[in-house]
């Protein structure tokens, strides 16, 4: 497939999101106007870099083989601020059953939100709705109730105007008001944005609950909540003690441990570790690993905590930190190994995941003995040694079957676990724990976040600015345009709705297996799965070793990336309507020369048709660029209704002129955009072809399209065809 964009132009699109994502998120801001004052990420790496002592973490951060969270980039070393936020998770355990506990809560929240964090909470101890209280004089409204309240928290505060505050609220299965609680948010499309509900599976019983399990895969399928966290399986496969309940969660998933501890989120970037041999590859996300745990503990040793004294002393006691990567399918590709395959690819991630645990114990040690020398001796945390024994086992068989270099790598399994045995744990409760990433990865090119496959060939981005203004990207993976063709059609069929949700799971496996905490990423489901597939996808995940499963079905709800469109309120998957056939897009880009230049996209669905069209004026925030935008959101409208709409659009629009005159090399001069679209329209109409093709378009009422006006409101009066809108008459 042709890439819709020159390098060029690709490589400025990004360098304009960066721009955007520092300016909006990230820059320190002027204390008088708030306006930023760094205009891009060099300039944050170099704030970011200042408050490191090691010489090579610095170095690393600032060639991008590692970033912070997000928290540290916007607060590090900003003199400015008084929320000095640096960690971005926060599992904060259960909500007391009295209203002094639960609005203490709210406050604890609101400012973990203020310090650029999320939240964790856990409603079980909630008494249930309709309990007596007051000594018979009232009854308790029960813990969705106060969850509702808690999602409405999350979405009023923002974490300094940058973003919004996140929130993950669990509840254990067996609760009174689990159906509530599992159904509140589907129930309520759009009204309980600001959270993420999950279920604690907490006993091997859930299972037997076959119509509470059928619920939940009913709202999976309507909504994408709840989740599922296994708890029992967190208890046995971390190397936190069970007796401090490691099953609390953040808002994604991803920091599964004790309450009240921060997270301290890094990421190591896989592209950034490339080489032509495998081996060295791992050997350098082994070092990468190695340097952001020591920049992890570096940052704990800095504070950046909230103001609230138990979240700071826990988490200088256990010192959790959590490594994770971004860029896997990236690296899988530039060894040939595909996402799809069931078994190179697990095989892939799961020696990945091994170098990076390795490289991050190997730091968490490395700062302990860097510590001793300056006359400051630091605790080891004590480790769960079942579970040392268990991923020790494991690794070694592993390198001896997966690891050309075996032997080296086994030397450095076996330093890394003597010393920890010898010293009971390492200098750190957990090391390692695999974040959805998000604008962290874009911030350092990568296009497919965290341990997810590519979502789409090409990523249409539309945001609102500081200025209130709103802006549209087109990003295309810059490591494409070092592809052949054939390699990009390669990496178009491993696209997030092409791989087989059991593929996911795999790679999640494979990625938990050396993992401490847990990993996140949304099992992707095309729009016509049904919620028997997903009671499957449940019992897959369940004899997995994964702690925990988040499902999200395209066009479930609206206002998130999709490719399909449906509808509300169902139970069960309707049939697939052959004029829905937005599983695939197949996108066409002109660009216009002219007043200002012009891109219109044509996305085509499955079966060739124009079904979705984007205007962009690079303009953004004038009326230009919003009308545009705007005629292109309508015709998509029209054209997802009914394809063969697309000539009558065509010539409706292609006598409109306007001051200017669009240039396109191919499709010669026009005097307006509406005429550049049709243009673009009758382009791309003109290969459509369909043997199964229904009969052409038949106006759906008694009126037909005006030929001024383009309203349909023409109809037959007497003799002559006249419009009842413009006044128009063939008479």
């Amino acid at each position: 497939m042709d890439l819709p964009i020159p390098y060029d132009e690709a490589l400025e699109e990004w360098d304009r999101f960066e721009q955007y994502l520092v300016q909006a998120r990230y820059s320190v801001r002027d204390p008088k106007t708030g306006l930023p004052m760094e205009e891009d990420f060099a300039k944050v790496l170099a704030r970011v870099c200042s408050q490191f002592s090691h010489p090579g973490v610095a170095k690393a951060l600032a060639h991008g083989q590692i970033i912070t969270a997000t928290p540290f980039l916007m607060n590090g070393g900003n003199t400015y601020t008084s929320r000095r936020g640096f960690y971005s998770c926060y599992p904060l355990g259960d909500v007391g059953d009295s209203t002094k506990e639960i609005f203490e809560m709210e406050l604890d929240l609101v400012t973990i939100f203020q310090h650029a964090g999320g939240g964790g909470i856990d409603v079980s101890n909630l008494r249930p709705r309709g309990t007596i209280v007051d000594h018979g004089q009232g009854t308790a409204s029960g813990p969705v109730s106060f969850a509702k309240g808690f999602s409405h928290l999350s979405d009023r505060i923002s974490q300094g105007g940058k973003r919004r505050g996140a929130l993950m609220i669990q509840a254990n299965y067996d609760i009174k008001d689990i159906q509530d609680f599992i159904t509140f948010k589907g129930d309520n499309p759009g009204k309980y944005t600001g959270c993420n509900v999950s279920v604690n599976v907490t006993d091997e019983k859930f299972w037997d609950d076959e119509p509470l399990l059928q619920t939940i895969s009913e709202y999976i399928w309507k909504s994408g909540d709840p989740g599922l966290l296994f708890t029992q399986k967190s208890l046995a496969n971390t190397p936190v003690l069970a007796k401090y309940n490691p099953v609390f969660s953040n808002p994604c998933g991803e920091y599964l441990s004790t309450k009240d501890t921060a997270c301290n989120l890094l990421t190591v970037s896989l592209p950034k570790c490339l080489d032509e041999q495998r081996e060295v590859f791992l050997v350098n996300v082994f070092e990468a690993a190695r340097l952001a745990a020591i920049a992890g503990n570096e940052i704990l040793d800095m504070g950046g905590f909230p103001p609230i004294e138990r979240i700071k002393n826990n988490t200088l006691k256990f010192r959790p930190i959590g490594i994770g990567f971004t860029g896997l399918h990236h690296a899988m590709n530039h060894f040939d190994v595909s996402y799809a395959d069931e078994h190179e690819a697990p095989r892939f991630a799961k020696a990945t995941q091994l170098a990076l645990m390795l490289g991050s114990m190997q730091g968490s040690l490395d700062y302990g003995e860097s510590e001793a020398k300056k006359n400051r001796k630091l605790t080891p945390q004590e480790w769960n040694m079942s579970y040392v024994d268990k991923i020790h086992t494991e690794a070694v068989a592993f390198i001896k079957t997966d690891f050309v270099d075996n032997k080296e790598w086994q030397k450095r399994l076996e330093h890394v676990f003597t010393k920890l045995r010898k010293l009971g744990g390492l200098y750190n409760s957990v090391t390692t724990s695999q974040a959805p990433t998000g604008s962290i990865s874009q911030l350092m090119r990568v296009a497919c976040t965290g341990v997810e496959p590519y979502f789409s060939m090409v990523q249409t981005r539309k945001v609102k600015d500081i200025d209130e203004s709103w802006k549209e990207f087109t990003l295309v993976p810059l490591e494409f345009y070092g592809y052949t063709k054939e390699k990009v059609a390669w990496v178009k069929t491993q696209t997030a709705h092409e791989i087989d949700p059991h593929q996911q799971i795999r790679i999640l496996e494979a990625c938990q297996a050396f993992n401490h905490t847990a990993v996140s990423k949304t099992i992707n489901l095309p729009a016509d799965t049904t919620v028997a597939d997903i009671r499957a996808f449940l019992d897959y995940a369940r004899k997995s070793n994964l702690k925990g499963i988040t499902m999200f079905r395209d066009s479930s709800m609206e206002g998130v990336l999709s490719d399909k469109h449906s509808g509300h309120g169902c139970t069960e998957a309707p049939a697939v309507s052959e004029f829905t056939d937005l599983d695939e897009r197949h996108g066409s880009t002109f660009k216009w020369r002219g007043p200002a230049p012009l891109y219109i996209t044509a996305n085509r669905g499955n079966n060739g048709h124009i079904r979705e069209l984007f205007l962009n004026t690079t303009k953004s925030g004038s009326t230009l660029h919003g009308m545009s935008e705007a005629l292109g959101r309508v015709i998509s409208v029209a054209l997802q209704h009914d394809y063969r709409l697309v000539g009558k659009i065509a010539r409706t629009l292609e006598d409109i002129s306007s001051d200017g005159a669009w240039n396109n090399g191919s499709l010669g001069r026009v005097y307006s955009i509406p005429a550049a679209l049709a243009k673009v329209l009758d382009r791309c109409a003109e290969t459509e072809v369909d043997s199964d093709d229904p009969a052409p378009y038949v106006e759906p009422s008694s009126y037909s399209s005006c030929p001024v006006c383009g309203k349909l409101s023409l109809r037959r009066s007497g003799g002559c065809n006249s419009c009842v809108s413009c006044g128009y008459s063939s008479c």
